[in-house]
């Protein structure tokens, strides 16, 4: 850059402190004049010079400190309608992902996110909701940095990612169950005990509830047979094990767990669906389930779209930990500056 360049630069930047706070370069040019006016060894000039220093100083105190104030304002403001609530989501998320990460709990089935149908889980899904809410008012967005902006975006696709992907993941289970849940059935149907339980039980079969039989799970295959569903048995069962119960519409943990990499876990699961509300049908043997599983987890433990699952949950817990910490921050930054600083606690 030249030196008249810089000039140029100097000057402009000058003009537009000048522009933006006249008020205040007014004051500072009083302070400085008088102060110059207290120099010059004359009575007089020296006593206006006491009166424009005098009230120049006045009036840059006062402006920097209704400043400071409006920055109080604003700063807690900013932490109480934006920063606060949004690490408080972002909190939530991140703790739920570490426990999928660290195996205690299944993968997430669902972000709630808006624009999105929730799906029923188990347990209530996190949210991303305020930065969606908050991006679309654009005086909302001023109060983020272009690069916190990115960052969130950037957090909220991935989400986004996530959701649909489990999705993907849901319908090759549903597809790589549907043989083996077929070939089970079929080896029950040829099976000595199936064929003396139906000849015991034709037609219409009244449970005992009380007291079931080990067998009377048979029920439940004797009435696919007798009433076929709109789509093969096998399918049907695919699709009841792992998308949703007949007597709500929740989604099971079974994908959560299979993505998780715990076959076992998803087994048990399939099992708690087809205990509760189910006809009052006692379920089929828990090993029998898990055999069903055990065969069809070898083709689902490494396909592409349980791994890309896998990725985006990496990926969003590493973009959800970067953003909470940066709001974290600021939020730690607000309490120093103007809340008498950190807790001593």
């Amino acid at each position: 850059m030249t030196r008249t360049s810089q000039q140029q630069s100097w000057r402009s930047r000058l003009w537009q402190i000048f522009l933006r706070d006249r008020l205040g370069v007014l004051a500072l040019a009083m302070v400085v004049g008088g102060f110059v006016c207290l120099l010059i060894p004359v009575g007089t000039i020296q006593g206006i010079g006491g009166i424009i220093f005098g009230t120049g100083l006045t009036v840059s105190i006062s402006l920097w400190s209704n400043r400071q104030q409006a920055a109080k304002d604003t700063n807690l403001r900013r932490k109480t309608d934006f920063y606060g609530p949004l690490q408080a989501e972002m909190q939530t998320l991140r703790e739920r992902l570490e426990e999928t990460q660290n195996g205690a709990k299944p993968y997430l089935q669902q972000i709630a996110l808006p624009g999105q149908t929730p799906i029923q889980q188990f347990e209530a899904p996190p949210q991303l909701r305020l930065w969606s809410e908050f991006k679309a008012d654009y005086r909302n967005r001023l109060e983020f940095s272009e690069s916190s902006r990115q960052l969130f975006d950037q957090m909220l696709q991935l989400a986004r990612n996530y959701n649909a992907a489990v999705e993907q993941a849901l319908k090759t289970s549903e597809a790589a169950f549907a043989p083996y849940i077929k070939t089970a059935i079929t080896q029950v149907e040829h099976s000595n005990d199936f064929q003396q339980w139906d000849k015991d039980h034709p037609g219409a079969f009244t449970l005992n509830t009380s007291s079931p039989l080990p067998n009377d799970w048979f029920i439940r295959i004797q009435n696919a047979r007798a009433t076929p569903p709109p789509q093969p048995i096998e399918a049907t069962w695919a699709t009841w094990w792992l998308r949703a119960s007949p007597m709500g519409n929740y989604r099971p943990a079974t994908l959560g767990w299979l993505l998780a990499e715990n076959p076992n876990q998803a087994a048990h699961a399939i099992s708690s669906v087809l205990s509760s509300g189910s006809g009052d049908y006692p379920p089929p043997p828990l090993q029998w389930l898990k055999a069903i599983v055990d065969e069809a987890w070898p083709a689902l433990e490494s396909h592409p779209t349980y791994i890309e699952v896998r990725g985006f949950h990496e990926k969003l817990l590493k973009q959800v930990s970067q953003a909470e910490t940066k709001l974290l921050d600021k939020l730690r930054d607000i309490q120093e500056m103007y809340e008498g600083g950190r807790p001593l606690l």
